[in-house]
């Protein structure tokens, strides 16, 4: 009779323990993700929980971003869009989070023909990458911290060449950027250029900086279909590249960013659906992987047609407006947009 009793409580302690154990791993602080839902269902950018739950809008530029910045525990959001309505090209707009009813604030002003990719650093500089027409690389400028609020704000030109996507390196005084060519590391003091690898595009490196994440494209043989993974690797030792094979896929990689804590990226799928007046409509699939685990998780789930761009982020934000908090999706999804203004 004791070893029934034995054996009935150790299945309660197990059905209690299975029960139990997503509350358990779900107990940690909660990480709200800021994001560009998919333009096609809905405009401005919105903030939710991991699972794009509770969306709400923090502000609502008339752009469609295509990268996103933010200041890990500070107060700016840095946006790359391209212009909709009466508005052409794609530049750098920044948010300020306890000024959102401003609006935005035009950075280049189409000064820099087409902004490809741009990154605002922990200090509080923002480094973009250009091309001008036809398709031909300008360089990598930055626009330093004292002059983001001016109206016209002066940049200077750290890099003289092609340079599709940059982002900084946590340390604030280097960027790492991709080319044709491969992945590079530019010193904003010296201006000098080093190579880390001659293949990879979107490179970005964990909040701590001791790692390096990426695409890489590999062209299909023998009648196979191209695809794309994704790469990690060390600053210490870039040679040894971590191939995540979760992540291999033919869909195109649209998106790549850190988790907080360092042990995981995300990414973005674009999947084409149809032609719609000569404009690609694409739908968006959104995973976190676990560098460790080579697990890749859906995530965003409950956000129609998915999400464009998205970061991480401990903090809240203001709202806009502030009854929009327990607002149901299918009420969202019914409301008109405003736009915002030059600053």
């Amino acid at each position: 009779m004791k070893y029934q009793v034995n054996n009935h409580t150790c299945k309660l302690c197990i059905c209690i323990f299975v029960f139990c154990s997503p509350f358990i791993f779900n107990a940690s602080p909660a990480q709200d993700v800021i994001y560009q839902p998919n333009h096609w269902h809905q405009k401005g950018i919105w903030i939710s929980d991991i699972n794009g739950r509770n969306p709400r809008r923090l502000f609502n530029p008339p752009i469609i971003a295509s990268k996103i910045s933010i200041r890990q525990g500070d107060r700016y959001i840095l946006c790359v869009g391209s212009g909709i309505k009466n508005e052409s090209g794609v530049d750098v707009y920044l948010f300020d989070r306890q000024n959102l009813n401003k609006g935005r604030k035009d950075l280049t002003y189409g000064r820099f023909s087409i902004v490809s990719d741009a990154a605002i650093s922990p200090k509080g500089d923002v480094v973009f990458a250009n091309e001008i027409f036809n398709d031909i690389p300008d360089g990598i400028y930055m626009i330093p911290k004292h002059e983001i609020h001016e109206t016209l704000p002066n940049a200077e030109k750290l890099y003289d060449g092609p340079a599709e996507y940059v982002d900084w390196v946590p340390n604030g005084f280097e960027v790492v950027f991709s080319n044709d060519e491969g992945i590079f590391l530019l010193n904003i003091n010296t201006k000098q250029v080093s190579k880390m690898l001659d293949y990879g595009y979107r490179p970005v490196f964990s909040p701590d900086g001791s790692r390096l994440a990426f695409f890489i494209f590999r062209q299909g043989q023998n009648n196979k279909k191209s695809y794309q993974e994704i790469g990690v690797i060390s600053r210490d030792d870039p040679k040894d590249v971590n191939i995540l094979k979760g992540t291999k896929t033919e869909l195109f990689s649209r998106y790549l960013t850190w988790t907080p804590d360092g042990e995981s990226v995300a990414y973005v799928l674009a999947e084409f659906k149809q032609l719609v007046f000569f404009w690609a409509r694409f739908e968006f699939t959104s995973y976190v992987v676990s560098i460790e685990k080579d697990n890749p998780q859906e995530i965003l789930t409950h956000i129609e047609g998915g999400v464009q761009v998205l970061e991480f982020t401990q903090k809240s934000y203001p709202v806009e407006p502030e009854s929009k908090l327990t607002t149901t999706w299918g009420q969202l999804k019914q409301q008109q947009t405003n736009g915002g203004y030059h600053d």
